[in-house]
């Protein structure tokens, strides 16, 4: 499976250490070039330093190609905008949301695509 993860705090790091040890294709994608530092050492995906919430950096991440999307930043605006953006305008099938705020979760509500993280 191709997963793109936008978010490399702790709960992104987690993810993207697990899912590439399963044998997934793991993209992490985060604005900080420090956060990287928390992959595990034995992550075998590819890192991209870059804003998620604009377009170029979701393509060079190959969002196009994802089978899931996973959106942790610490930021709710950022995630519901990329969720968005990767549900419009790349058709990703999948995409997970990481939510700080428990009332944003009804953003979501009304869209069968995404699954709901806190």
């Amino acid at each position: 499976m191709f997963i793109v993860i936008v978010g490399c705090g702790r709960t992104g790091s987690l993810l993207a250490g697990k899912l590439s040890r399963s044998g997934n294709e793991v993209v992490v994608i985060e604005q900080n070039p420090d956060s990287f530092a928390l992959l595990p050492v034995d992550f075998s995906g590819f890192e991209i330093e870059g804003d998620a919430a604009e377009s170029d950096v979701l393509i060079e991440g190959k969002i196009e190609s994802a089978d899931l999307l996973i959106v942790s930043t610490g930021n709710d605006q950022i995630n519901y905008l990329v969720s968005q953006m990767a549900r419009v305008n790349f058709d990703v099938p999948r995409i997970m949301v990481r939510t700080i705020d428990p009332s944003v979760e009804k953003m979501y509500e009304k869209e069968e695509r995404f699954e709901i993280f806190s």
